[in-house]
C-alpha cells in the first residue's frame, strides 16, 4: 500500500497516473486489447474450420489484424483473408447478392465480354466473425481490467 506524506504527494501521484493512462499506458492496454483479439479471432476461425485457420486447399489464413486510433482499436482482416473470412460468415456464392455472369455494361459503358465462371455450388454460411465479434465484446472487457490493474499498482503500489 502507498504512503503519502501529505495530500500534495497524493495529487501529484494521481497526475503521473492520469499522464500515463493518456500517454504510454493506453497504447500498451490497446496493444494488449489488439494482441488478445487477434487470438480471439484465430480461435475462432479454427473452431469453425476444423482445427486450423483456414479452408482445406486454399492458401490464405483467416488472419486479423489490428490498428491502434485514438479512441480505441480498430480489428479487420487482413488485405490477403477478407475473402476468406466472407466465405466463412456468409458462405460461398451465397444467395446476399445477384450472380453476375455474362455479359453487361462497364463502367466507360461498353459491354464486357464476361465469360460464365465455373460454378462450385453454395454453402452454408458459419457465422464465424459474428462468432469472433461477440467472444471479443465477452473478453476484451477483463483485458482491460487487468491492463489498467497493472498501471494502477505502477502508482500506488
Amino acid at each position: 500500500m502507498a504512503e503519502f506524506s501529505s495530500f500534495g504527494a497524493w495529487r501529484a501521484s494521481l497526475g503521473r497516473l492520469s499522464d500515463d493512462l493518456r500517454s504510454a499506458a493506453a497504447t500498451s492496454m490497446a496493444h494488449a486489447a489488439g494482441k488478445r483479439a487477434k487470438e480471439i479471432a484465430a480461435s475462432a476461425a479454427s473452431a469453425d474450420l476444423g482445427g486450423d485457420p483456414k479452408f482445406s486447399g486454399w492458401a490464405p489464413t483467416l488472419d486479423v489484424r489490428y490498428d491502434l486510433l485514438d479512441d480505441g482499436v480498430l480489428v479487420k482482416p487482413t488485405r490477403r483473408s477478407a475473402g476468406p473470412w466472407t466465405v466463412a460468415e456468409f458462405g460461398r456464392n451465397s444467395a446476399a447478392g445477384p450472380r453476375l455472369t455474362g455479359p453487361r455494361l462497364t463502367k466507360t459503358g461498353k459491354m464486357s465480354k464476361a465469360r460464365a465462371k465455373r460454378w462450385n455450388g453454395r454453402t452454408v454460411g458459419k457465422g464465424t466473425a459474428s462468432d469472433a465479434l461477440a467472444a471479443m465484446e465477452r473478453e476484451m472487457p477483463r483485458v482491460l481490467e487487468q491492463e489498467l490493474r497493472r498501471v494502477i499498482r505502477k502508482h500506488f503500489d
